[in-house]
């Protein structure tokens, strides 16, 4: 019995006696004994009940020889365990402790060869372990978290010996990767392994190189289950780095939404606590990684987490505007922009109300919309810290909302997104301050610039399958109408035209005329001889109509100067290219208005004694532009002797070019022009402009005449106005809709289309009733014979034909059976012989 205990009871186990044969007798063998090691695997593998004392026994063994030095008998050890851990996989939990502590004990040897040989053990420990136990076995989880976190502490190894730093970070990278891909990483202690992991990721993505420098997203492939120091090769820095963002990527692309918030929580945390905020450059990268390789259906979390981030502190405060919340914003701006990665799920105008208020919060600190550098930094870039971080965010959030605008997840998006923002336009408002102390025209010319980002971001779309999302992106000119920017989602921003404000009235116009010239199709206006019709729906024409009253009200105000009159110039030309002849038609009487105004004095030279003569240079450039459009010579010959004639008697001033941006008021210090005294000439536009834009039906013009002749205001104009095109086809009749009979069947045989239907009228159902055949024949000649007489070329005969001949042919579809013996009939109901 004493045999049994103590150190002897070895010599009588048979698992002991096993592995102890494994081992090399005779000097010069490395490596476990082939043959004895399968035998050795086969006894394991066939009564599973031994692996627990085969594990604790091999990890005694190992605590041995660590103890005494002997270093070929902990690789033999480790050739042993990687064996069974291969050969009993289906039973790796009964024996997963003592394989964690064994690699443990190795890792605290500090031998590169035997750590390196850990680490291959280990990848394929990873590879079948399956994590059922963690969070179970308190023990095993404390202990397996305790060797994640020595391969961690390897991937960020520093020593003077450059090529003994590379060799670890290689083996603790490796290691890494091998947990990431194991099933056993989202167990239980999901959440403790994330917090080990990650940040020995995010170290090495930093340390890799310079904060200027972009990571780089093809490395290849690289495997982590042979290594590269067994084999005798050097480590290379940019295998580290490869590694790194391997298992980044993994880690991301086999994470469920819970886990990816977590991830970018530790993310964001590690950027705080390192201070890796500026240059943004580096986390960006990263970020970018992480879009790259997170599933689609989960990318939208790193707008959600991001702007949470962006909320943590207070955008009114002046310490707001720091490194961090600039390095947010440009993560914001580069995810939103980025190609071919979609943000399915995303709240497209809750994303856009975030970026507007943060934007309008921190305007409240710079007092300005940076949006650009000033200009003293611009020789030797020497600009203030401050001044960048403002930069960063105010560029940051108006480019987020230009590539929010430049993915279209929804149709009617685009019109969405400019409808949120002309209602922040607060057109009816007549306060000089909103939104806690923030002047008007800043705020208005803020709005103003949030919908120049997101008409630009229409514009730049691509038309590239690979670099889409849903359908494609599209230039302008080849989307459907669906797709644009509707020029009526700027109805309600109309009244900014009569705005007291010349900048504001300014601003308003040019963002305005950039929607229209977005959405205006390439398309030649004239097809076929006759004019291209662009105005089709109510709501297109209540916004022309709109700007066609606030633009006569505009030219009236008093402080109406040279830069609205090149403004009102711009959105006549933009009317006139994006709805075409429907609008020219309209603004011929709208023109000839503002003329009239002009020589009947109601336009007057006070404060600027040029108005009068601006506006009329307006009216004139117009139709130039308009011959032009529609190439019409003999418009343009008469315009452009108008100009030169104004020109000679020193009345012209140039509207088809803005002033200068530092003086506005120019007219006002210019000499004092001359009474203008030549006019353009109705008839002469009349007639030059007649035979272009008249229709087909419009053989002699006088429907159009009468548009371009009716004066604005007028009673004629008003219902001309509020009219809307129907014109009618020449096959209009084919286009009708008829009742189909449904009983018809579209195959008819040879005999059954021969077969001519008998006809039922009402007059005679009665005797189609009692002798249906009979009557059915004579009610076909007597049917044939009143469709021939009722083919008149009146509208009403010829509906009833049709209703008739369709009723007939329905009660001709009942085809009742003919019967001798049958003697019922609706004066003789067959109920009378129940009695």
């Amino acid at each position: 019995m004493v045999s049994c205990f103590g150190p002897l009871c070895t010599h009588y186990a048979k698992h002991a006696q096993l592995i102890k044969i494994c081992y090399p007798t005779k000097e010069g063998e490395k490596g476990p004994r082939s043959s004895e090691l399968s035998y050795l695997t086969f006894y394991a593998s066939s009564r599973p009940a031994k692996l627990t004392k085969v594990g604790s026994y091999l990890e005694k063994k190992v605590e041995r020889d660590i103890a005494k030095g002997r270093k070929q008998n902990n690789q033999v050890s480790l050739h042993i365990v990687k064996a069974l851990i291969q050969s009993c996989h289906r039973d790796l939990n009964l024996f997963s402790k003592w394989i964690v502590r064994i690699l443990n004990k190795i890792l605290d040897t500090r031998d590169i060869e035997l750590e390196d040989l850990a680490c291959e053990t280990f990848v394929i420990f990873c590879n079948y372990h399956d994590g059922s136990t963690l969070g179970i076995d308190t023990a095993l989880t404390k202990e397996y978290e305790q060797l994640l976190g020595k391969f961690a502490n390897f991937c960020n190894y520093t020593n003077t010996d450059e090529d003994l730093t590379l060799k670890m970070q290689y083996i603790g990278h490796r290691a890494m990767q091998a947990a990431v891909t194991s099933n056993a990483f989202h167990g239980p202690d999901f959440k403790a392994q994330l917090d080990i992991v990650v940040p020995a990721l995010l170290k090495s993505l930093i340390a890799s190189g310079g904060a200027e420098n972009r990571l780089e997203k093809n490395y290849g492939s690289i495997d982590i289950k042979q290594s590269i120091i067994s084999r005798g090769e050097p480590v290379e820095v940019t295998a580290i780095e490869a590694l790194a963002g391997q298992t980044t990527s993994i880690l991301f692309s086999k994470s469920n939404g819970a886990a990816v918030r977590a991830a970018l929580g530790l993310v964001f945390q590690f950027a705080e606590s390192t201070e890796q905020w500026w240059p943004p450059d580096r986390i960006i990268s990263i970020l970018e990684l992480i879009l790259d390789s997170v599933q689609a259906q989960y990318r939208y979390l790193l707008i959600s987490e991001t702007l949470q981030q962006l909320q943590t502190g207070d955008p009114t405060k002046p310490t707001y505007l720091n490194s961090r919340n600039a390095s947010l914003v440009s993560i914001l701006d580069n995810v939103l922009n980025a190609i071919n990665a979609p943000l399915l799920g995303v709240s497209v105008l809750e994303v856009l109300n975030s970026l507007f208020t943060l934007l309008i919060k921190t305007i409240h600190v710079t007092t300005i919309l940076r949006d650009t550098l000033p200009a003293e930094g611009e020789q030797d870039g020497s600009y203030n810290q401050q001044v960048l971080y403002e930069y960063a965010i105010h560029k940051g959030i108006l480019h987020s909302m230009g590539g929010l605008a430049a993915q279209q997840y929804y149709q009617n998006q685009l019109d969405d997104m400019v409808g949120y923002l002309i209602a922040k336009l607060r057109t009816s408002t007549a306060l000089e301050k909103v939104d806690g102390g923030l002047p008007i025209t800043l705020y208005r010319h803020t709005v103003l610039v949030c919908l120049d980002n997101i008409v630009l971001a229409q514009k730049s779309l691509i038309s590239s399958s690979d670099k889409s999302i849903n359908s494609g992106r599209r230039p302008p000119s080849d989307m459907p109408l669906d797709d644009r920017i509707s020029a009526s989602s700027w109805t309600a921003g109309i009244g900014l035209l009569t705005e007291k404000h010349p900048e504001t009235r300014s601003d308003f116009g040019h963002s305005l005329v950039q929607c229209l010239d977005v959405t205006t199709p390439i398309q030649e206006p004239i097809v076929n001889g006759h004019p291209l019709h662009l105005l089709h729906t109510h709501s297109d024409i209540l916004f022309v109509n709109t700007v066609s009253h606030a633009i006569v009200e505009w030219v009236q105000l008093s402080n109406f100067d040279s830069r609205d009159a090149h403004t009102l110039y711009s959105i006549l030309c933009a009317l006139t290219h994006r709805f075409g002849v429907d609008v020219t038609i309209k603004t011929v009487p709208l023109v000839f208005k503002l003329q009239s105004m002009v020589q009947d004095g109601t336009i007057k030279g006070q404060p600027f004694p040029g108005r009068p003569h601006e506006l009329a240079a307006v009216t004139v450039a117009w139709f130039t532009m308009v011959g032009k459009f529609y190439s019409v010579d003999t418009l343009i010959e008469y315009t452009e002797h108008i100009q030169q004639e104004r020109e000679r008697s020193n009345q012209w001033y140039e509207v088809t070019v803005p002033p200068p941006d530092n003086n506005r008021e120019f007219m006002e210090q210019s000499s004092h022009p001359t009474v203008i005294t030549s006019f353009l000439d109705r008839h002469v536009v009349v007639e030059a402009l007649s035979p272009i834009l008249r229709d087909q039906q419009d053989t002699h013009g006088l429907q159009l005449e009468s548009k371009l002749y009716a004066e604005w205001g007028s009673e004629a104009f008003l219902s001309h106005e509020q009219s809307t095109r129907i014109r009618a086809s020449d096959d209009i009749n084919e286009r009708k809709p008829r009742l189909s009979n449904p009983w018809s069947s579209p195959e008819l045989s040879k005999h059954d289309s021969l077969k001519k239907k008998d006809s039922i009228k009402v007059e005679n159902l009665k005797e189609a009733l009692t002798q249906p055949q009979q009557k059915a024949e004579n009610s076909s000649v007597s049917d044939s014979t009143s469709n021939s007489m009722q083919n008149t070329p009146s509208r009403k005969s010829s509906i009833n034909v049709i209703r008739k001949t369709d009723i007939n042919t329905l009660l001709t579809e009942l085809d009742l059976e003919p019967t001798a013996q049958n003697t019922q009939s609706l004066v003789n109901p067959p109920y009378k012989e129940w009695k």
